[in-house]
């Protein structure tokens, strides 16, 4: 198995050479972002990989298969573009570690551009599902439990968001952890989609609150309560009048 680094050239090649085998004809720009950004408006696909990392402070590697790579998907006048990022991990031997980047298998690179052409060709182009999802492969022995202290992704809150799933989807953004490193609530924005989850079949997974205005309350303008009042009033005053009225 060989072996390639966060290399933008060896992604958009695979990416490049997938997308024109799957007869799609639109100019599509694949790029890899170097920090962690959201895009409105963007389809986004996140799918949990197998990855490596080593530490640039004191050499040590450590493997993880739950790598978490967003992709960002858009298509405008038969243009369209891909912006990708994998989220990153500590080591936790060193006080003073800083996110490293993962290192990916070549074999995992194209099974997530594979996995990522499938869904192009599916959410903008309405092709038919030829291809479930592929697995990834694991590369050697894991370094225990998944370290959430030091997971760039759990310090968002997306590891936790994901972390029933292989493959999810959806329009709008991920949640995002009030306070970044602990085990505390995650907050969502405040409107909903539906996050769908692929392990070996398309199913539901769960409702998840993303982006959308408060619905607004309309208040009561401050003159309606006094007409209220006077309208009451002169309704009584005429009962009043009619049961005491004068005699002829």
């Amino acid at each position: 198995m060989r072996r390639a680094i966060m290399d933008m050239d060896t992604w958009r090649e695979i990416f490049e050479t997938d997308l024109e085998s799957r007869g799609v004809s639109d100019v599509w720009n694949f790029s890899v972002d170097k920090n962690h950004q959201q895009r409105m408006g963007w389809l986004q696909y996140v799918q949990c990989c197998f990855a490596r990392f080593w530490c640039s402070i004191c050499g040590r590697s450590w493997g993880s298969s739950k790598v978490h790579i967003l992709f960002h998907m858009s298509l405008k006048k038969r243009t369209g573009e891909v912006r990708m990022y994998a989220f990153k991990q500590k080591c936790k031997m060193c006080t003073a570690a800083i996110y490293e980047e993962p290192t990916f298998l070549e074999e995992n690179i194209e099974i997530a551009i594979s996995n990522l052409v499938n869904k192009i060709t599916q959410k903008f182009y309405k092709f038919p599902i030829d291809n479930l999802p592929r697995s990834f492969i694991t590369d050697g022995q894991l370094d225990g439990p998944h370290d959430y202290n030091n997971c760039e992704a759990c310090a968002l809150g997306i590891c936790n968001y994901y972390k029933d799933s292989q493959y999810s989807d959806n329009w709008h953004m991920l949640p995002m952890r009030t306070n970044q490193g602990s085990e505390q609530e995650t907050r969502f924005p405040t409107s909903y989609t539906y996050t769908f989850s692929h392990q070996g079949s398309l199913q539901s997974q769960r409702l998840a609150f993303l982006d959308r205005e408060e619905p607004r309350v309309e208040q009561t303008p401050f003159w309606i309560l006094p007409l209220i009042v006077i309208a009451i009033f002169v309704y009584l005053a005429s009962l009043y009048c009619h049961d005491n009225r004068w005699p002829k």
